[in-house]
Parts: C-alpha cells; structure tokens; sequence
C-alpha cells in the first residue's frame, strides 16, 4: 500500500494549521475612529471612568508610523482594585490556538501591575495572568498569553478580554511604576493582536469514517497475507 499520498496530505494539514492568523487587531492607526485592522465581530471600551487620547506610537512594534492609544483617569491609591482599565471583545468563531499580544508604556506614576482577564460567557470574568512594568516611558514590545489552553476561548462570539490596574500584590493599594502612584498615570497600549489558526472541520475524519478506514486497512492486510501464503 502506498501511505505517500496520505503522509504528504497529513504534512500539508500540519503547516496549514501552524499558520497563524490575525482575528483581531487593533494598531490605531486608521483615521479618527482607531478601528481595529481585522474587525470580525471586534468591539473596544473603557472601563470604571478610563479615559483615552491617541498620541505617538514612536518605540511600539507597529511598523507604520502612526498612533497609540493613552488611557489615564485610574482610581485611587486604595480603590478599585482590577476594575479600570480597557476591554476588547473579540469573536472567534472558526479560530482556535488563541494567543495575545500587545505593547504597554507606563508613565512613573501608572500602576506598575496590570492583570489580564477574560470572559466566555460575556458576563463572567476569571484572572489570566499578570504584568509587572518595571520602566517607564518607553514601550515594552510583545507582551503576550496564551489562551490555547483556556476551554471555552476558542471559537466563541462571546470571548473578551481585559487590561486593567491592580494592587501590587500582597498589598491593598497600587504601587507606582518607578515613582509614588497617581490616579492622573497613564499607560499606553499599540497592536493589541489577537492571532490563531482557523478551523478547518474537513480536516477531521468523523468517528464513522475512521472506523471505516480502519476495516479498510485491516482488509487490505489480510488480502496481502493471503497473496504471500499462496505464493
């Protein structure tokens, strides 16, 4: 039996799904609006008062020259711990293997902790992961999580995700980038990129069509069995 044909199948289907693919963007630099590159059910809000102006993206990863988007107007030092900040919500229906990535500029007084939430539902909101910015005016290139691992992520109208302040942890208050906390800090975010690799259904046999190609195999091989007995 020859098994070339199927090896090279199974080598294509496996460099197709290591591609990845951008599902949402957001790079700012599209005109007044700021919408993102890749819409695909995408939406954008502030959260808990933020407020946002669009000033230079100079040092982000954006290969254009153009914009980032500048959050200020945080709570106080003891307030509000994981609830100001940003949102984007993001369709993935037909993607899976979900990652995030994205730049931050702290300025000294921004919260020097950020946390990453997410939602598959819309309504409930469970901690990702955190960052810790240790420097301030300039951007930290890349930052990113991988939600491959996170059920209920992929492919999924529902699926948001969150940058907001927290407390320094162990402590009930913010702690300032490299200098004393402010609710006036800002922190800027450039290409904020949800990439993954699309779903391809036909690329997965149904349990009734690996069952048959099993018999099938199993056929042949006993046919070839006979062939050497007789001989």
């Amino acid at each position: 039996m020859n098994f070339k044909p199927l090896l090279l199948a199974a080598a294509a289907f496996i460099a197709l799904s290591a591609n990845a693919t951008v599902v949402a963007q957001w790079d700012y630099n599209k005109g007044s609006t700021k919408h993102s590159v890749s819409q695909n059910g995408a939406s954008f809000s502030t959260l808990g008062g933020v407020t946002t102006t669009f000033v230079s993206q100079s040092g982000s990863s954006d290969p254009n020259a153009g914009q980032a988007m500048n959050t200020t107007t945080y709570g106080g030092a003891t307030t509000g711990n994981m609830t100001r900040g940003v949102q984007y919500g993001i369709d993935t229906s037909g993607y899976e293997h979900l990652v995030l990535s994205f730049d931050q500029r702290n300025s000294s007084t921004a919260s020097a902790w950020t946390a990453l939430l997410y939602t598959v539902d819309g309504e409930n909101w469970s901690q990702a992961t955190t960052f810790h910015m240790t420097t301030d005016g300039s951007f930290v290139k890349g930052l990113s999580y991988d939600f491959s691992s996170v059920t209920g992520a992929a492919n999924n109208e529902s699926f948001a995700i969150r940058l907001v302040s927290m407390f320094a942890p162990g402590l009930s208050s913010y702690l300032g980038t490299s200098g004393n906390y402010a609710s006036g800090g800002t922190i800027r975010y450039d290409m904020v990129t949800l990439s993954g690799t699309e779903i391809v259904a036909s690329a997965v046999p149904e349990p009734a069509s690996i069952a048959l190609m099993l018999a099938g195999l199993g056929l042949v091989g006993v046919a070839a069995r006979r062939r050497r007995q007789d001989a």
